[in-house]
């Protein structure tokens, strides 16, 4: 009697962790590089389009703001990358959820026609500040000293020859890691320091939204395209989710 009743509890075990598994959300954040994937012939616009059929969602998430996601193709091309129009404009049917951040004095606003001019918002004084610390000799030596300049063109290298599959297994990530922890040492306690405050805030916006759509939607096939800059910390955030498999291999022909 005991033995039936350990068969019986057993595979109740086995099928109750079998539905957990199926029930499971499966989000894959692909990585994208935005206008280089014109020039990526690993990983061009085709790929992309391929990536997402392949991968039969339920709901995709573009790196456009959530407020913005009912504008026209004008609007959207003004402010935001090609992948993501095209994967807005695209796959009738299927569940669009944006998961951009552009400045909190923004949300809940259209952008207006002279943002990317603008010097006085979050978005815009990162911009600016970008230029000026660029100029700066001090800067540019400690960006040398610590190797941010090495890394940064092996992140673009990466770009123009990795596969998505590639950029998918973890050895961008570690070189985005690396550069965020050496900008943040540099512009500790200088004049820019809000250049790095602001990026590290958009950069955990973003994956806070992911994160938020995923932890939503169980069970959900979940596509995620985000620039590759931003893959690192959105992984990071979804990692640990028990309710969540990531994905880390696609299917791009």
């Amino acid at each position: 009697m005991k033995i039936k009743i350990s068969i019986a509890l057993l595979l109740f075990i086995m099928t109750a962790g079998s539905l957990l598994a199926q029930k499971k959300t499966k989000l894959l954040i692909l990585p994208t590089i935005h206008t280089g994937h014109a020039k990526n012939v690993r990983y061009g616009f085709n790929h992309v389009a391929r990536i997402i059929e392949n991968f039969k969602p339920d709901i995709i998430a573009i790196e456009i703001r959530p407020e913005d996601m009912d504008q026209d193709t004008v609007y959207l091309k003004k402010f935001y990358q090609p992948e993501m129009v095209m994967a807005l404009m695209g796959y009738p049917g299927v569940q669009k959820v944006g998961i951009d951040f552009m400045g909190s004095e923004m949300e809940g606003k259209n952008l207006p026609a002279n943002f990317s001019r603008d010097t006085v918002g979050e978005m815009g004084r990162f911009r600016i500040m970008n230029q000026k610390l660029m100029k700066d000799t001090a800067i540019v030596k400690a960006r040398i000293a610590k190797g941010m300049v090495q890394l940064k063109s092996k992140q673009g290298e990466m770009m123009s020859k990795l596969s998505a599959n590639e950029l998918l297994d973890g050895s961008y990530d570690l070189v985005t890691d690396e550069y965020t922890k050496a900008q943040t040492t540099v512009l500790a306690n200088t004049a820019y320091e809000y250049y790095d405050t602001f990026s590290i805030k958009r950069d955990q916006k973003i994956a806070d939204n992911i994160k938020d759509i995923a932890l939503k939607n169980p069970g959900k096939r979940i596509i995620v395209l985000s620039g590759a800059n931003h893959h690192n910390r959105a992984v990071n955030a979804l990692r640990a989710e028990k309710s969540v498999k990531l994905i880390t291999k696609v299917k791009d022909h």
